[in-house]
């Protein structure tokens, strides 16, 4: 009787708090570039100036020549381009991340909209955040994006000159709450996340909330030296199951990017639209508001998975 007794009080008793979210500072750069010549930017085109970008931030900062991997770089430890670009995962990574060589990277791209063909003289604009310690590294990625600008977006075609770039923050997601009554999730872009290594159409709040966690963890654990990362992901899942969808308007939208790495056009699916949640998410407000800034799910170092809160 004593267990029958013990057991009940478990599963009566009021859940206790979640533990504490580390706090992710970043800076928001924003962008706008002019085009010299005519150039053509496809939708989605984080893609684009995440690789042009990796390419300008290695010309600029690497002494070594192209010839060098990174990977058996003496040079790495003191290197800025995998500090910003290219995280390599040295020592013990964190928990979903081991038998891997890198990581999710400190920076995300967000395109402002505009795509299509662009005459000279139009402007580009875009949005680049830098999280953890890359805020320490702005000077660099400015460096980066004048030459990126002056070498083309695409293969030396399309060139732009650097116009302005504005620095906004450096910040830290917001601890405010949530809206009172029904909270509404919008995916503004495609939004690609797996569960079970299967990328799914109708995501649950659960699956959401694993996701969000495990790319806020393991950017805190990787990019801000000195925070407090609790891996403890029961306490976060157990709470989001009591979380409803009372209404999901989702589409599945494709779209193709090339590839330079692999030499092909990839297809990159992802599901867009609106849930509308009940429950009590008062908990996962600065989850959430986490999620707001560094995206969810693949893709989201070149804008996808971004989400807002209403």
């Amino acid at each position: 009787m004593l267990r029958v007794r013990s057991w009940r009080r478990w599963k009566t008793r009021e859940p206790g708090p979640l533990p504490e979210l580390p706090r992710l500072p970043y800076v928001r750069l924003r962008v706008t570039l002019r085009a010299e010549e005519r150039a053509s930017v496809p939708a989605y085109h984080g893609s684009m100036l995440r690789g042009a970008f990796g390419h300008a931030l290695r010309r600029t900062v690497c002494v070594m020549g192209p010839a060098q991997p990174c990977a058996t770089c003496s040079l790495r430890p003191a290197c800025v381009y995998p500090r910003l670009f290219e995280t390599f995962l040295d020592g013990s990574p964190p928990p979903f991340l081991r038998g891997l060589t890198r990581g999710p990277c400190p920076y995300v791209f967000e395109p402002l909209g505009t795509e299509g063909t662009l005459a000279p003289g139009d402007s580009l604009a875009f949005d680049l955040l830098l999280i953890g310690q890359a805020v320490d590294l702005q000077g660099y990625a400015a460096l980066a994006l004048e030459r990126m600008a002056r070498g083309g977006l695409r293969a030396g075609r399309g060139r732009f000159r650097l116009e302005r770039v504005e620095t906004i923050g450096p910040s830290l997601p917001p601890l405010d709450g949530l809206p009172p009554g029904p909270l509404t999730l919008r995916f503004v872009t495609p939004l690609r996340l797996k569960v079970r290594d299967h990328l799914v159409a109708q995501p649950g709040f659960r699956d959401l909330v694993f996701a969000m966690l495990r790319r806020t963890l393991e950017l805190a654990q990787l990019h801000v030296p000195g925070a407090r990362v609790e891996w403890e992901l029961r306490p976060w899942l157990e709470r989001a199951e009591a979380v409803r969808v009372a209404r999901a308007d989702l589409r599945w939208h494709d779209w193709e990017r090339y590839s330079h790495r692999q030499q092909s056009r990839m297809k990159l699916g992802g599901v867009m639209g609106t849930l509308v949640l009940e429950g009590d998410l008062a908990p996962f407000a600065p989850l959430l508001r986490a999620a707001e800034v560094v995206h969810v799910g693949k893709g989201a170092t070149f804008g996808l998975g971004k989400v807002e809160l209403g």
